[in-house]
């Protein structure tokens, strides 16, 4: 299903097997209500409860941090780990903001304007004025859904997203990340669909793009992060080759109630032509802002397909 298809409601989404989803999209909209000093509380103590009950994605954080951040002792790992995972549930707080703030109803004049900072306004602009499209690369942090509506908000994003195997999840991910006047909404972009992606960037627009998750597809490279080989996509290099787009890192700090955007400038020299060096230095700007930002980073992805034996060795081994 693609995404123009998927934003339309559907009459199968009031079945019996969707009423579990739609039990907590409920209790989420109430809570939307509340003062938002109140939700982030809220969110606080939802990811102290997934922390409990979640011990295998707990485990896998504890493994991925292990080797990310050595430095750590145990006791700060798992201090750092347990704000991960609060920082994991305002996520979920995050997800009401994007589909029932008040931008929904003035996007020009969203009052959320006034819990966002931004940083390096400046890259964004120097894009623009060279008429040419721009992949604005955001890692998968906590926030990475707070980071699309604080930059839709200075400029109009297209994210490219993978679609859900639930249909009425993905329905609900697709209008949430929509974003932009009504009679000009940016809708995402399906991460299959390169035809529309390549399109866009020629077209001169600004596409979302979080390209450092796992790869296993065909054509992965395996390049360095944090010093151990992980499975990665080369689609950035290619897709800035085939277009010319401009490559913006963006990183979002959430500080209390507030958000800090930083766009850094265009990487020069990119694409290099040597996928692997253009990768491997994605990579090590990820892992500078991590370092600065380590509890709000996204550790319970499985990032370096780690086996079980393996998670359950890092998990065990500050205890000899």
């Amino acid at each position: 299903m693609k995404a123009h298809e998927a934003i339309q409601f559907q009459k199968a989404f009031l079945m019996p097997k969707y009423w579990g989803i739609w039990l907590g999209v409920g209790l989420l909209k109430l809570t939307s209500f509340l003062p938002y000093s109140l939700q982030f509380k809220i969110g606080r103590w939802l990811g102290r409860v997934i922390y409990l009950f979640a011990k295998q994605r707990r485990k896998i954080a504890f493994a991925n941090m292990s080797r990310a951040l050595p430095e750590f002792n145990r006791n700060e790992r798992e201090q750092l780990i347990k704000e991960n995972f609060e920082s994991m549930g305002i996520s979920f707080i995050e997800m009401g903001i994007n589909w029932w703030g008040h931008h929904r109803k003035d996007f020009k004049n969203a009052n959320e304007r006034r819990y966002f900072r931004y940083k390096g306004l400046e890259h964004l602009k120097t894009a623009q004025v060279q008429t040419k499209g721009a992949l604005l690369i955001t890692p998968h942090f906590t926030h990475v859904d707070m980071t699309g509506l604080i930059s839709s908000l200075i400029t109009p994003v297209y994210p490219v997203y993978k679609p859900h195997k639930n249909a009425l999840i993905d329905h609900l991910i697709i209008k949430g990340r929509t974003h932009g006047i009504d009679d000009q909404p940016c809708l995402p972009i399906d991460f299959k669909d390169t035809r529309r992606l390549v399109k866009s960037l020629r077209e001169a627009k600004k596409i979302g793009y979080l390209p450092d998750q796992r790869y296993r597809g065909k054509g992965h490279l395996n390049v360095p992060f944090f010093g151990y080989d992980a499975k990665s996509h080369s689609a950035t290099s290619k897709i800035a080759k085939m277009t010319g787009c401009a490559v913006i890192l963006s990183f979002t700090r959430r500080k209390g109630l507030f958000y800090e955007t930083e766009f850094l400038p265009a990487l020069d020299n990119f694409p290099s032509g040597d996928d692997f060096a253009d990768t491997l230095r994605l990579h090590q700007l990820y892992e500078s802002e991590i370092r600065k930002n380590p509890s709000q980073y996204l550790w319970v992805h499985n990032r370096w397909d780690l086996t079980q034996q393996q998670i359950e060795q890092l998990n065990q081994e500050d205890l000899k």
